[in-house]
């Protein structure tokens, strides 16, 4: 699970309130219990990175009654952003629709900085996109604009965030512990995209620099059905673009990488009928 840690830059004011004990009930609604349980873990996962952030938002744009409130309303946004990439790595094109549309057409808080209006219209748009998107690959660029924006918001707005990290999973031996790393892979270079951190996104582009992972580890002798030939070029694939990774710098390059390693990733799992949570 992902972590951060907040140290208050100069002129920040630090906030006390735990968001990582915030409750998200009030913004369940109508989700059924798949959303639900995603929506929840995407709330667990950016919890602190948003309290991080409420850490250290600009002293001068924001009075000290409604930084909290920002700070939630952020958590709601990147909440709603992983779940949409959840489903995508699922292969589950139907399930990114309804949190897409609330990020299109919700009610922003009233008193946002003028300096966000921006940035918000590309997340509504970018949300739209997602929304609207006939395939998985269209949704997946889409999302990783959309982690593009947040971190081009926190750069314009003065936004520090920080990050830990999980403890590294086991060394390669075999196809579970392969693709434990291809995920915590993945959650670091998200974290570099949202961020931005290049050391994050360093940590994500070393682990996937692995050995490619054999399409026999992964089928197993009694799938037949499975074209272990397309799993071979999806896993290569992947480590290809993991090599162009570490030599890349700007956010709308790391966004469009990012965006073909999840439709990547989706496709193999849907060939195969399995992959996270499943």
């Amino acid at each position: 699970m992902t972590s951060g840690s907040a140290t208050a830059a100069p002129g920040s004011r630090e906030i006390t309130k735990n968001f990582s004990e915030l409750e998200i009930s009030v913004i369940e609604k109508s989700y059924d219990s798949k959303m639900k349980t995603l929506f929840w873990l995407a709330s667990v996962m950016v919890s602190i990175i948003i309290a991080t952030a409420a850490a250290n938002l600009p002293a001068q744009e924001i009075p000290d009654e409604d930084i909290n409130d920002v700070a939630m309303h952020m958590h709601e946004h990147l909440s709603r952003i992983t779940t949409i990439k959840s489903f995508i790595i699922m292969g589950d094109l139907g399930g990114v629709r309804e949190p897409a549309i609330w990020l299109a057409d919700h009610e922003e808080m009233a008193g946002l900085p003028e300096n966000f209006e921006p940035y918000i219209g590309l997340m509504r748009q970018y949300a739209r996109e997602v929304n609207n998107a006939r395939n998985l690959q269209s949704a997946a660029i889409s999302v990783s604009h959309m982690a593009k924006t947040c971190s081009n918001c926190h750069l314009g707005n003065e936004v520090k965030i920080e990050f830990g990290y999980d403890q590294l999973p086991a060394e390669w031996s075999d196809a579970v512990a392969h693709m434990q790393r291809h995920q915590w892979a993945a959650d670091r270079l998200w974290e570099g995209l949202i961020g931005p951190s290049d050391k994050a996104w360093k940590r994500g582009i070393d682990m996937l620099v692995d050995v490619p992972l054999h399409p026999d580890d992964v089928t197993g002798e009694s799938s037949a059905d499975v074209d272990k030939e397309l799993i071979d070029q999806l896993a290569r694939r992947i480590h290809v673009l993991a090599g162009q990774g570490a030599n890349i710098r700007t956010p709308n390059e790391r966004a469009e990488l990012y965006g073909e390693m999840l439709r990547l990733c989706a496709e193999c799992h849907m060939h195969l009928g399995r992959g996270p949570g499943k």
